[in-house]
Formats: structure tokens, C-alpha cells, sequence
């Protein structure tokens, strides 16, 4: 009876031994249980702010206005006056064209004072312009009508922007836009005409953009075209990593701090967006409102959260 009795109290012994090391172990050091759940977020405010979308489109450089210097008579290019990117002005001469009668007769008839002739016939230019390209030159035989060199008028530089088809809507005359050159460098621009013609292969429709201010550029240089499509002045915007959503990708919320210890979920729609900052509408969110704009991915409907200034 008595090695029971000892064996009894035994077993009770190790038992509150063991209820008391797992009381132990269930509370974390600090004294505040709760704290261990919590997530650390970074808090912030939505805001007002202009917002604008926009389309990006390639464009080529080209210019509208040419003139094509032809020879004025058939002969030979005695003398030659311009060259490739010269610039020129209306009425200065460009060519010197001898007859083919001239040529026949020689040089000792035509001194006669007698004969009066010198089959030399001067080209003219009626424009100003640069001097794009250049056909013949002196010693080469032409026939009445041939175009001895291109003039192409600075001032008409034009941009040909190409826009889809299905586009078509959102691109319309006078509206201003942004072009951007190869380097960088932004330049505004504003449509004018649409050109009658489609691009057979990218089924895209042409438009001239002129620039303001003028630039000198080389023809052909391929830009990039920025043309907005929305625009609002007054748009509550959030950062980017403040919403949420569902791995469809049909739903979307932000998560509102209710107070400095509890977030909650609040559905949200999408705008307009760039590359750091989204719309957000049809909520009840306001500027004043507190939301998690760092930490929000995988919290619950309501979590339990700490603010911190940033993350280490």
C-alpha cells in the first residue's frame, strides 16, 4: 500500500512539472503574446494628383516640299556648281548646260563674233533649299527634261507618324504631342492631315506631325511619338505597391489602417496608371484615410499590424 501510495504522487508530480514547463514555453519573453503576429507595414495617405495615359507610337522623320532641278535644254553639264547638302538660294545657278548643237560646232566657230552663239545655257533655282541629291555631273550628257539634282525646303520638315488602325479614334488633328529623338530630347508637336494611304503590311495609318519649335533633322531618323488618351486633374492616386489583388486578377483592394494596431480590406477599381502610381475608384477612401502602402501582400480580410517608418 504504501509503494502505491508513492507511485501516486509520483505521477501527479510529473504531470504539473510538465503543465507548467508548457505554460512557460507558450508566452514568449516581453510579456506581450500578441506582438509576435503582428505584420510591420509602412503606412500612407491616397492623394489627389493629375493623371494622364498615353499612347507610344513609331514615327519617321521626312520632308513635304521638294523641288526637282531639271535640264532646261539636251546637252552636256559644262559646269557644276553645287554638291550634296549645299545650301542654295532662289535664284542662284546650279548648272551650266552646253547644247548638243554647241558641242557640235566646236569651240573656234563659237568665238566667231560673227556667229554670236554660246549654247551655254544656265540652270536656275527657283527655290531656296539644301541640295538632297545630285545626278550629273560636269562631262555628262542629259536630255531635255532630266533631273540634274533634288532641292528640298528645310522649313517643310514634317513627322509621319504611323497609328494603328484600331487607333484611329484617339488621334485626331490639332492635338498635341510629345516626340522624343533617338538621344532623348523631347520636342512638342501637334497632328495635322491624315495622308491618304494605308501600310499594307502593318496596317497603320499615316499622319504628318509638325514641330514646334523648328528643328533641323535628317530625313528618315526613326521617334518615338507619345500621344495622350486620358486625362484628369483631380485623381485619387495610391503607390503602386499599395494594391492588392487576387490571382485572376479580378478584384482588387487596398488594406485601411482602422486604427494603429488593426488593417482592414477595401475593394477598390483601377484607372489610369504610370509607372509608380495608380487610380483608384469607387471607394470610400479619401486623402485623409490611412492605408498600407509597403506590406500588404498576403494580409488577411483584417490583420493585426505595426507600423514602421520604413523597412530595414
Amino acid at each position: 500500500m504504501r509503494i502505491t501510495n508513492a507511485l501516486f504522487f509520483f505521477f501527479i508530480l510529473l504531470l504539473s512539472t510538465a503543465c507548467r514547463s508548457k505554460d512557460h514555453t507558450d508566452v514568449p519573453s516581453g510579456g506581450a503574446p500578441d506582438l509576435v503576429s503582428r505584420a510591420q507595414i509602412v503606412a500612407g495617405h491616397p492623394a489627389h494628383q493629375s493623371m494622364q495615359e498615353s499612347l507610344s507610337m513609331n514615327a519617321v522623320t521626312t520632308y513635304t516640299k521638294r523641288e526637282n532641278i531639271r535640264a532646261t535644254t539636251t546637252g552636256y553639264v559644262e559646269h557644276s556648281t553645287v554638291n550634296l547638302g549645299d545650301q542654295v538660294n532662289s535664284g542662284q545657278r546650279l548648272f551650266t548646260l552646253k547644247t548638243r548643237e554647241a558641242a557640235v560646232l566646236g569651240e573656234e566657230i563659237l568665238r566667231d563674233s560673227n556667229i554670236n552663239i554660246t549654247g551655254l545655257v544656265p540652270v536656275i533655282a527657283k527655290n531656296s533649299g539644301v541640295i538632297t541629291q545630285v545626278f550629273f555631273q560636269e562631262g555628262d550628257y542629259v536630255a531635255e527634261g532630266e533631273v540634274l539634282a533634288e532641292l528640298t525646303k528645310p522649313s517643310s520638315l514634317a513627322v509621319k507618324l504611323y497609328v494603328p488602325y484600331e487607333y484611329n479614334a484617339l488621334v485626331r488633328s490639332q492635338k498635341r504631342v510629345s516626340v522624343q529623338l533617338p538621344d532623348g530630347e523631347r520636342i512638342n508637336g501637334t497632328i495635322g492631315r491624315l495622308l491618304p494611304s494605308e501600310d499594307v503590311v502593318s496596317q497603320t495609318t499615316p499622319y504628318l506631325v509638325s514641330l514646334s519649335p523648328y528643328r533641323f533633322l535628317p530625313e528618315n531618323l526613326n521617334l518615338t511619338v507619345t500621344v495622350p488618351t486620358q486625362y484628369k486633374a483631380e485623381a485619387l492616386v495610391v503607390p503602386v505597391t499599395a494594391v492588392q489583388s487576387n490571382e485572376e486578377q479580378t478584384d482588387f483592394w487596398i488594406m485601411e489602417l482602422v486604427n494603429d494596431t488593426l488593417a482592414v480590406r477595401r475593394p477598390v477599381k483601377l484607372g489610369m496608371r504610370s509607372d509608380s502610381l495608380i487610380e483608384i475608384k469607387n471607394t470610400s477612401l479619401v486623402p485623409a484615410s490611412r492605408i498600407v502602402v509597403q506590406g500588404a501582400y498576403g494580409l488577411p480580410d483584417t490583420a493585426a499590424v505595426t507600423p514602421v517608418t520604413a523597412f530595414q
